[in-house]
Order: structure tokens, then C-alpha cells, then sequence
């Protein structure tokens, strides 16, 4: 059997574990102010965070050493080097990882992180005999102040991490099914897809690639509230022909029907609503849409529509 070329299952591999590297520091970190994310930027990726610049150098490879960091590979920049290139001296630079070697972790001086709860700097002795062997100037040593190391809760193999992924976001109180954990995972993963496929050549290059807060919010909201509309809807005694209409219907909400939704929710009296069933809920709604919008009160957008307008207010 002839030899097989795994180069492209070994790049597809990293580049999974970057994609989860950027995944985790979104979960704990979206709800902050001014964080935005930029993927394949002047590093594997950026972080905006209230007014610091965080750039990031992922490694998916085992068991890392300060021998490796500092080594040059056909000549080219170390990782230290590399991460340590962009930007200016105030800003923080982290190399993620998540295999390390023993010797090396044993030096490491662990402190309390911004990204997570916990970070790495490199000990006195490991910087010196990173200054001598790479001939570090000035700029870089100052640089190397702001240098940590972050060891992820996963490793390089994909399956691993989205378990750990789904545990992340459970414990920031983000979700708590299954299934809508793998619908975020996979919108996440679709959007830094499309983002990393930016090509930059402008500054304003660099403002296409970024995912921001306000995205991510979105999409943990969106998630959330299909899922309650789909248990709200399940809870209406109505037919199984009539529920998938009902869903179907849904989809034309966002385009269409905006401006009746609005303003069905300023007629909501929010406390009374509350008190009702989801059936009653639904039928409430509806008794208000017919005098903002008579033609739908028999259809199933209406259902739709107020289903949609429940999860909202209650939201």
C-alpha cells in the first residue's frame, strides 16, 4: 500500500481546534462590553475586550515545550516570535494550547485571567532563555511581559471539545438541551467558517471578519426562543397537520409581519398573559391581532404570530 499524504486531515484538524479555542472564549466572554472577535486577523485570531487587544496564536500540537516555543522552523518566527509581532507593547498576547509539556507546566506561574478564570506566565528563568536563544530586543521584551499561556479544558480531537463546549454553556446558564447546544455550536462554527474565508488587503477588510456581542446575543436568544415556540406550539391542542403549518408559517414571520407583531405587543397587557395557559396565552394574542389585523385571524400565521410574540414578552 502506498504511503497517504494526512496533511490535509492534520490542517483540518488544527484549524477544529482553533475554531473551538475561539468558540470558548466567546461563551464566557460575549456578554462584556466592546468584545468582538476577528478570526484569521494578523493572528489565528483577535479579541476586542472593553479597551484591550488580546492576539491569540493557537497550538493544537502534543506536548509542548519551551524548546518548541522558541525553536524556528525552516527559519521561520517561533510561536513566541510570532505572537509577539503584531500590535503595540500594551497590548496582551495568549498562545492556547492543550498539551504542555511536564517539565515546562512545572515552571509556569499560574494567575488569575480576564478571558477565564485562569491563565499562565512564563517564569523568570524560561523568559531569560527565551531572550538569549532568540536574541530578543527591547520592544519584545516588553511585549513578553503581556505574554500568557492558556491551557484549554479540551484537546485537538473535535468530538472532545463540543462535549465540553456544550458543558461550558450550560454553566454559563446558555442553554440546557442538547440539541439546541449543537444548533449554536454549529451557527458559531459556520460564521468564523465564513469569516476566516475573508481575505484581507484594507482596514476595512479587517471590519468584515469581525464577530461581534451583539451577533452573538442574537444567537443565543434565537436559539432559546425556537425552542420555547416549538413547546409552546405543543402544548395547543390542535392537530399535527395543523402544528406543521403553524411551523412552516414561522418562517415568513421576520420578512413579512414584522410591524403586526410590534405593535401586537403594545397592546399585551404582559401581566395578564402571564397568568394564562400557553393555550390561553395564544388565544389572547390572537383576540388582539384581530382588530390590528382582522384578514389573519383564522390562519395558522396567527398562531404563529402569537406564539412568536409569547416567547418574546416572555423573554
Amino acid at each position: 500500500m502506498s504511503a497517504i499524504d494526512n496533511g490535509g486531515a492534520i490542517a483540518i484538524k488544527g484549524f477544529n481546534y482553533q475554531k473551538a479555542s475561539i468558540i470558548l472564549v466567546m461563551i464566557h466572554n460575549f456578554k462584556k462590553d466592546n468584545f468582538t472577535v476577528i478570526p484569521e486577523s494578523r493572528e489565528d485570531f483577535e479579541i476586542h475586550l472593553e479597551q484591550d487587544t488580546y492576539f491569540i496564536q493557537v497550538k493544537g500540537t502534543k506536548n509542548l515545550s519551551i524548546s518548541k516555543l522558541k525553536s524556528r522552523p525552516s527559519g521561520k518566527d517561533s510561536i513566541i516570535e510570532k505572537n509577539l509581532s503584531s500590535g503595540t507593547n500594551g497590548d496582551i498576547r495568549k498562545i492556547f494550547l492543550w498539551d504542555v509539556a511536564e517539565t515546562t507546566k512545572k515552571e509556569l506561574i499560574s494567575q488569575v485571567g480576564t478571558l477565564f478564570p485562569m491563565k499562565y506566565s512564563l517564569s523568570t528563568k524560561q523568559k531569560a532563555e527565551i531572550i538569549n536563544a532568540l536574541g530578543l530586543d527591547e520592544d519584545q521584551k516588553n511585549r513578553m511581559n503581556n505574554q500568557f499561556i492558556y491551557i484549554t479544558p479540551f484537546s485537538n480531537d473535535l468530538n472532545l471539545a463540543l462535549t465540553i463546549l456544550k458543558g461550558e454553556m450550560v454553566n454559563e446558564n446558555l442553554l440546557v438541551t442538547n440539541d439546541r447546544a449543537k444548533v449554536v455550536l454549529g451557527e458559531l462554527s459556520l460564521e468564523i467558517d465564513q469569516k476566516s474565508e475573508i481575505v484581507v488587503t484594507t482596514v476595512s477588510d479587517i471590519k468584515r471578519k469581525e464577530i461581534d456581542g451583539e451577533y452573538l446575543k442574537q444567537v443565543f436568544v434565537n436559539v432559546k426562543q425556537k425552542e420555547l415556540f416549538d413547546e409552546v406550539l405543543n402544548n395547543l391542542s390542535i392537530n399535527t397537520i395543523m402544528k406543521t403549518k403553524v411551523k412552516k408559517a414561522k418562517l415568513r414571520i421576520p420578512l413579512l409581519y414584522q410591524t403586526i407583531k410590534e405593535q401586537l405587543k403594545q397592546k399585551t397587557d404582559i401581566s395578564l398573559l402571564m397568568s394564562k395557559t400557553d393555550e390561553g396565552a395564544v388565544n389572547y394574542l390572537r383576540d388582539l391581532m384581530a382588530d390590528i389585523a382582522p384578514e389573519m385571524k383564522t390562519t395558522e400565521l396567527s398562531i404563529a404570530l402569537a406564539i412568536d410574540c409569547f416567547c418574546e414578552l416572555g423573554e
